[in-house]
Parts: C-alpha cells; structure tokens; sequence
C-alpha cells in the first residue's frame, strides 16, 4: 500500500511541469531589476540614456503566444548630462507626449520542463512614441531563469524622423537618425 501511494505522488510530482505548460502564466515586470536603455549617435560623441520602466506585463498562453506591454516615462531617462537630458524633453515634447510604450506578440514560446532555459524569439507590436505609433520588431532574448523568473534582452532601431521628431544636433550637426533601445527586462509570475 506504501509503495503504491509513493508511486502514485511521484506520478503527480513528475507531471506538475506538463501540468503548468497547460496553463496560462502572467508575469509583472520587476521594475528595480529591469532597464530601457537609448543609444543616438552624433560624430562628436554617443548620448546613452537609461531609464527604469514604470510599468510592464507579460502573459503567456498555453497555445505558445508570449505578449508584452512595457511603459516608461520619458523624464525618467539620464544620460548623465542634464542639460541634455532637458534638451531631449524639449525635442520630445516630454509635456505633450509623456511615455513611451511598447505592446508586442510573439508565437512559439512554450514554458521549458527544466531551468535554466533560452530562446530566442521576435516580438512583433507597436512602439508609441512621440505621440506616433509605428510597427516594430525587437529581437530578444528569453531565459527562463525558473520557473518564476524570466529575464529578456533585446536590441532595435528606429528612425527618429519616422516618429516625426526634429533630430537634435550639437555644433550646427543633427544627431544620426538612427536611435538604439536597448530592453534588459525582468519578469515574476504574479504573486510570487
């Protein structure tokens, strides 16, 4: 009878895994932990602001569908200058058009069976920005540290005309078009 009840909770351990990839996990953004980073490019120097997000979500589906919304506040950037920080509120119009954000999908994302984890997958969204809205794909990185914890690291580029901003420029020369976000998120199954 002892055997037969061991066998039956190691059954019911071993299958918790395949149980959990059944369902649909949401994670909130650990916002201490997580960083959006923007890289311009000026021949004189690069201008390299960070900011914490002020908010983010994560839901995975059962079906392999990953979505993800994340905020930030555009005075929450520092580049370390804040003179030019002040200018890039200024050419933002941080008064009009206060936040960035960011809602993406991606397909194909299954919760791994062991820890640590990585893929590699695209999300594919939206970037409002400036007021704008335009269709963006990030490239990222996904680890499922556990099965509580999951990191993200990504890398794109948008135009800064696109977003119908006046390029900043320094000696009488614009900054280059291009602008680099860097995402370095984490994310925790809510209530844990």
């Amino acid at each position: 009878m002892i055997v037969r009840r061991l066998a039956l909770l190691t059954t019911l351990l071993l299958s918790v895994p395949a149980l959990a990839q059944g369902g649909t996990k949401t994670y909130a953004l650990k916002k201490d932990a997580s960083t959006l980073t923007y890289k311009l490019h000026h021949p004189a120097h690069e201008v390299v602001g960070t900011a914490k997000p002020s908010d983010g979500k994560a839901l995975l589906k059962a079906d392999g569908t990953l979505q993800v919304a994340v905020r930030a506040n555009i005075k929450d950037f520092d580049s370390g200058n804040a003179n030019r920080d002040q200018h890039m509120w200024e050419v933002t119009e941080v008064a009009k058009h206060p936040i960035v954000d960011f809602k993406g999908v991606a397909t194909g994302v299954k919760l791994p069976a062991t820890f640590p984890s990585k893929v590699q997958v695209t999300l594919k969204g939206q970037l409002l920005f400036h007021g704008e809205k335009q269709g963006v794909e990030v490239p990222v990185t996904v680890l499922f540290k556990s099965a509580t914890e999951v990191t993200t690291e990504g890398s794109f580029t948008i135009s800064l005309e696109q977003f119908k901003l006046e390029r900043p420029s320094l000696l009488m020369v614009k900054v280059d078009d291009k602008l680099v976000l860097e995402p370095k998120l984490v994310f925790v199954v809510e209530g844990t």
